[in-house]
């Protein structure tokens, strides 16, 4: 138990640690013991701040790539299902199932892989810059990893 110092109220005590160190020459000591342990409970409490910062980045680099992903693999498949339907409308016949097959002669299966190419191509620009302006006007920022054009 604490003891009662001299000059304090009565029903107060001095923590025992105070109290012994006080008698046996380590008060300095016990003091730097609590100076330590007060910093180390900063220091503690800066590196989990510190530590939800990154975590709440790393979520949000999570969460774009899965929104980006997700927008890349639909506009893929629509390309995909329109792109057939215009070779179908345009020759007359499917579209090369697979154009580096031997069987497949070289103009359908250039002009096929071609056509295919930059409508990918454009899809996936048109879908990522679309998500990315949904992304900004929910959060009020670029997603990670994109950035303003140079000027």
């Amino acid at each position: 138990m604490g003891e009662v110092a001299p000059g304090q109220p009565i029903g107060t005590r001095t923590p025992p640690a105070q109290a012994a160190g006080a008698h046996n020459g380590l008060a300095e000591h016990v003091a730097a013991v609590q100076e330590a342990r007060l910093r180390l409970g900063r220091d503690l409490d800066r590196l989990t701040v510190e530590a939800r910062a990154q975590m709440g980045q790393t979520m949000e680099k999570i969460a774009w790539k899965l929104a980006a992903a997700g927008a890349g693999v639909a506009a893929g498949l629509a390309v995909r299902k329109a792109m057939a339907a215009a070779w179908k409308a345009a020759r007359h016949e499917e579209p090369p199932g697979n154009p580096a097959a031997p069987g497949t002669s070289w103009a359908p299966a250039l002009a096929w892989t071609l056509a295919m190419a930059a409508g990918m191509g454009a899809a996936k620009l048109v879908a990522i810059r679309g998500v990315a302006a949904g992304w900004q006007k929910a959060t009020g920022t670029l997603p990670p990893g994109l950035e303003e054009p140079m000027a």
